[in-house]
């Protein structure tokens, strides 16, 4: 990234609210136009200088929290006007060009670029950053969705049952456009859960990613119980072949385009090598007040501890809570060192059946209420904890701090 030089100037009301993008592949235009803005009091520009590859404009805006796009149309224009209209869809697009022509720009108007500029001078700039915050007062920002990522402490917690029904809860009472991610190959619990079979699944969206677009993820999604899925892959030896960077990407192209998003993953490990776990707003994870449960919902703590701020989006979320075999509620606090967001009670029953008819539990069902609840807590409701239940042996709580 280019550092420039700050001069002392006269800033305009509105310079310190934008945060610039500059993508040209000169190097003068991105000094001159970079030199400009910081000089106008804007925020440090993120440089970009290669051309973007379509479909990652969403990621690269997420990424650098930039709220303003200067795109140099010099050279390929195709390839600078499709990026445009991408763009054009989240931050204002000032085009840069050398050439003042009439048809470019009423093309580049077309595609909804805000202003054209072939000198970008402290002035001209001054001017259209000016405009652009009097067009902003009366607009409303695009709006990101939320990302929950559901890790299991330890497999067979259900935490798959528990991000299903999270999100086929908010989609019939909460947020509006909901997606649910099977992140998990080895399993497929969330295509098992719900009896849902699709050709396409999450290592496609990864193999097409580059070319993806809004046809394209329309065709590898699936729809089902008012949401849309992305399921894992049917075969279990699959690679999905996610890294850091590739989730980030995938993060933003979602935020993007739903409200709430929630991600099932298969382990803390997963979680974190996989890169949701940085990337999502909340992290639930899911425990039993059972013994080996909790000794690896310990574990999992203490692997988030080592991830800058992971601790503060942690919501944990006891399930299947049962005090005549395990912890009762008021000692689960120390035993965990965290506060239980939720607990949900045992119902084997209720989920036994549903899963036998492939369709979500009952709201009518103890689980069911309690989803509900925890899904009006994350919305910013309010819900309470269940009552304690019965008392159980010490020497568990004992055991469970042994070696601290």
């Amino acid at each position: 990234m280019e550092v420039f030089p700050t001069v002392p100037v006269a800033v305009p009301r509105s310079a310190t609210r934008w945060k610039p993008l500059i993508i040209t592949l000169r190097p003068d235009t991105m000094h001159q136009a970079g030199s400009v803005l910081m000089e106008l009091g804007c925020a440090l520009p993120h440089t970009v200088t290669e051309q973007p590859l379509p479909g990652t404009m969403t990621a690269l805006i997420h990424q650098s929290g930039c709220n303003i796009c200067f795109l140099d149309i010099a050279g390929s224009e195709e390839h600078a006007l499709q990026l445009a209209a991408e763009t054009a869809a989240l931050i204002p697009v000032v085009v840069l060009s050398p050439m003042r022509d009439a048809d470019l720009i009423l093309r580049c108007l077309r595609v909804g670029v805000r202003e054209f500029v072939c000198d970008p001078t402290v002035e001209q700039i001054g001017d259209i950053l000016e405009r652009l915050a009097r067009a902003r007062t009366s607009m409303s920002p695009p709006s990101l969705g939320t990302v929950y990522c559901v890790i299991p402490g330890k497999p067979g917690c259900g935490a798959s049952t528990l991000a299903a029904h999270l999100a086929v809860q908010f989609g019939a009472h909460g947020a509006a456009k909901v997606l649910l991610v099977d992140a998990d190959p080895l399993t497929s619990g969330i295509a098992f859960m719900l009896k849902l079979k699709t050709g396409f699944h999450l290592g496609d969206v990864l193999r097409d990613w580059n070319r993806m677009d809004e046809d394209l993820w329309s065709r590898l999604r699936t729809r089902g119980w008012g949401i849309d899925l992305l399921l894992a892959p049917e075969n279990p030896a699959t690679a999905l072949g996610l890294n850091r960077e590739i989730a980030a990407d995938l993060m933003a192209f979602w935020r993007a385009r739903y409200d709430t998003i929630f991600l099932d993953t298969p382990d803390i490990g997963a979680a974190g090598n996989y890169g949701f776990a940085a990337e999502a707003d909340h992290l639930l994870l899911v425990t039993t007040n059972e013994l080996p449960a909790l000794h690896a919902a310990r574990r999992a703590l203490a692997y988030l501890d080592e991830t800058a701020s992971a601790r503060t989006k942690l919501k944990l979320i006891v399930n299947r809570y049962n005090p005549a075999s395990g912890l009762k509620q008021s000692d689960l606090n120390a035993a965990l060192d965290a506060k239980p967001y939720a607990i949900l009670s045992n119902d084997y029953k209720a989920l036994q059946d549903a899963l036998l008819e492939g369709k979500p539990v009952a709201e009518a069902s103890s689980f069911g209420r309690g989803i509900s609840a925890l899904s009006r807590q994350l919305r910013g409701g309010s819900a309470a904890l269940p009552a304690s239940g019965q008392k159980t042996s010490a020497s568990w709580f004992r055991f469970l701090h042994r070696g601290k």
